[in-house]
């Protein structure tokens, strides 16, 4: 699997302790970090780097006797005696304007300009170093405490909400359904995405910047790499995947390639634990990625990454009272463009993408087919109109067209192949459009102020809406900052096989964050509400599934992360959620309503022995609706199940989970060899997912959760 094979890089990145680190920041005469300059070493230019969103780098330094060299368009390049610098503290680099040079091309820190109200940004090292991602991106957001995913995938849901109310933005472009049916661990999804060719990705637990649309709870934005240092190849092979990855210079500081491709399989992950993977009888999966990157002259810019994945998946399933045979089968290929112009005071930038997919599920008498197409554009303009002022305004166009031809039960509870269905075709489509206006305001060193429009432009029958949010950020020291935001935000669900429509959606949301970090300790605390409305489809009870009309959701989090005794780095968060929901104007207990949620993990990362890893989740079960009786069906040989009418009257069992990863990383010249081992639910905990009954109701049994299981493998790097 391919996210599970990258998750061993984890152990690469320890590899900086076996030279020293440089750390620094390059700014201009005005103290404005200037974002994507380049630091390299004189006597290698491969060695190198970029700086980040604030003009950060650090760089490996082997020769103290070599020369650092910084240089940016539009600055005069300085070189930098690695001598004169001292290694223990933070090096700051100030570059001069370059007066021959065109003013046009400089730009500084600021991209995205809604950045300093992110709630978390991670790098490709911080996805690596997560104790619980297994290289996978999305996953990698699961250990934050303003994570509330209870289904073991990687659908990000966040501070309570549903997932389909969340958006994930790949270089300014939405991916729908951003995740891929993979049952390796047991572990049900993983995302689209591989973390190589990740740069940055900010995770907004709540009020997210309206300059993305079709959100209403929080937004994932990734952005994909925009330099790479070195050439590289990256064979590797695991327990169920082989795959291979190239970064390929095509003219230095212009243009690059990324191409990867894997296979996976299961073969030997099924057969050696079979007893713990009751559910799976085999499964395939080819994926393969290119992303492309170049500059066009000295002011356009050109991005494009494309992705196909072919997936395969058979085993068994159980619902209400049959148990048969499932199998699905999934192809999709989609495409993300991006160009930028980068003018005197501000960048325009077009992003388009297509998404075009196939798939099928078969279940008893039960057989999907469903065909989607996507299409979706934007034209934005960052303006920089000053230097404590900013401005973001564009347009966007998004059109999704469904078709579902599917075979459907007469009777939701006859579920076997002889049972009755019938024929649905079912064709729907969405186009929206809409124009947004967003600023920030950085009134003092203290203060700062941000505030965003966004109203779609109704055509046919759709309802004309208006999103509008605030910001307001006080620094009450360099370590300590406190952030007030709150607004109204709307989506559309995204049709599936339970509901062929495309609902509005809405919430209001007020939140209150505080960070405190020194060099050794992060700490987070937040309170929040969020108020959802709208019709989205929830579980099966009552005979047909029900509607929810309304969403309250209150929650207070808290998290701690401390490095100490060199190696070793602990984190802690818990997170209290009261949430209820409201059908039919009659109110009841959320799923999501948990007096506590409790993510801790133990790192211990030394480059000459290993890396370590423990990670613990805790919680209350999720509530269900169950069962209270059943009545005999003489047209379907089955019993037909009587609901409670009160509704979620029944939890599940705590949910309890312990891993364990282990990894080994060995340096040789240009080449490297990293071996990766991994035992998940270490104590074998039996989680309860969801509720089942024998033929006449008259007793249940549970489904579960993810069991132990081992997976191992090793990767081989060149670089070039």
């Amino acid at each position: 699997m391919r996210h599970s094979i990258l998750a061993i890089l984890l152990l690469a990145s320890s590899f900086c302790y076996s030279q020293s680190l440089l750390h620094g920041t390059v700014i201009n005469k005005k103290g404005k970090s200037v974002f994507a300059a380049n630091v390299y070493l004189k006597s290698d230019t491969n060695e190198g780097t970029i700086t980040g969103f604030d003009g950060k780098f650090t760089l490996k330094i082997s020769n103290i006797k070599d020369t650092l060299i910084v240089s940016f368009i539009g600055f005069k390049t300085k070189e930098v005696p690695l001598a004169s610098v001292t290694f223990n503290k933070p090096l700051m680099i100030t570059l001069e304007k370059n007066a021959q040079s065109l003013d046009e091309l400089i730009i500084t820190a600021g991209y995205p300009i809604s950045e300093k109200f992110s709630v978390v940004k991670m790098t490709k090292l911080d996805i690596y170093f997560n104790p619980v991602s297994q290289g996978d991106p999305l996953k990698a957001i699961t250990i934050l405490p303003a994570s509330t995913t209870t289904n073991e995938t990687a659908n990000p849901s966040l501070r309570g909400s549903s997932a389909d109310r969340s958006r994930v933005i790949l270089n300014g472009v939405p991916i729908y359904k951003p995740v891929r049916a993979s049952s390796l661990n047991n572990q049900g999804f993983f995302s689209l995405f591989n973390p190589e060719i990740i740069d940055k990705m900010y995770v907004y637990a709540s009020n997210p910047p309206l300059t993305y649309g079709n959100t209403s709870a929080g937004l994932v934005q990734i952005q994909t790499t925009r330099n790479i240092k070195t050439n590289q190849l990256q064979l590797s092979t695991s327990l169920a995947s082989t795959g291979f990855f190239l970064s390929q210079k095509i003219k230095k500081d212009v243009s690059f390639i990324q191409v990867y491709g894997n296979y996976q399989f299961s073969d030997a992950f099924v057969g050696l634990q079979k007893d713990h993977l009751p559910n799976i009888k085999e499964f395939t999966t080819k994926d393969a990625g290119l992303n492309f990157h170049t500059k066009i002259g000295n002011r356009l810019e050109l991005n494009s990454f494309t992705y196909f994945i072919d997936e395969k998946f058979k085993g068994m399933n159980e619902l209400f009272t049959y148990k048969g045979d499932v199998d699905t089968k999934n192809k999709r290929i989609f495409t993300v463009n991006n160009l930028n112009y980068y003018t005197k005071k501000g960048l325009l930038s077009i992003n388009m993408g297509a998404n075009t997919s196939r798939s099928t599920f078969r279940f008893g008498n039960i057989e999907s087919k469903s065909r989607i197409t996507q299409l979706y554009t934007s034209l934005n303009y960052k303006w920089f109109a000053l230097e404590n002022f900013n401005l973001q305004f564009g347009v966007s166009y998004d059109y999704s067209g469904n078709k579902f031809n599917d075979s459907i039960p007469v009777y939701f509870y006859a579920l076997s192949p002889n049972s009755p269905n019938f024929k649905s075709d079912t064709a729907v489509s969405n186009h929206f459009s809409e124009a947004y206006l967003y600023t920030t305001w950085n009134i003092s060193k203290r203060w700062t102020f941000s505030t965003g429009v966004r109203s779609n432009i109704p055509t046919n029958s759709q309802k004309y809406y208006f999103s509008s949010q605030f910001g307001l950020k006080y620094r009450l020291s360099n370590k300590q900052s406190f952030l007030l935001s709150a607004g109204r935000y709307h989506n559309y669900t995204t049709p599936d096989y339970y509901s062929h429509a495309y609902n509005l959606l809405s919430s209001y949301q007020v939140a209150i964050d505080y960070s405190y970090k020194t060099d050794n300790t992060l700490l987070k605390a937040a309170a929040y509400f969020i108020n959802g409305t709208g019709e989205q489809t929830g579980e099966q009870t009552l005979d047909s599934f029900f509607v929810i009309n309304k969403t309250n959701t209150f929650g207070i989090e808290f998290f701690l992360q401390q490095d100490f005794y060199k190696y070793f780095r602990f984190t802690f968060s818990n997170s209290f959620i009261n949430q209820s929901i409201e059908i039919h104007d009659k109110s009841y207990k959320g799923q999501k309503n948990f007096n506590y949620l409790i993510k801790a993990t133990l790192q211990y990362n030394n480059y000459k022995l290993f890396s370590l890893a423990l990670s613990y989740i805790g919680r209350p079960g999720t509530s269900y609706n169950p069962v209270i009786g059943s009545t005999f069906d003489n047209q379907t040989g089955f019993y037909k199940p009587t609901f409670s009418t009160n509704l979620f009257s029944s939890q599940y069992k705590s949910y309890n989970r312990l891993d364990l990863s282990l990894n080994k990383y060995i340096k040789f010249k240009k080449n490297a060899l990293i071996a990766f081992f991994s035992l998940n639910n270490i104590l074998n905990f039996k989680n309860e997912r969801k509720v089942l009954y024998n033929i006449d109701y008259s007793a249940n049994h549970f489904n579960y959760f993810q069991f132990r299981t081992i997976y191992f493998g090793v990767v081989w790097q060149l670089e070039y």
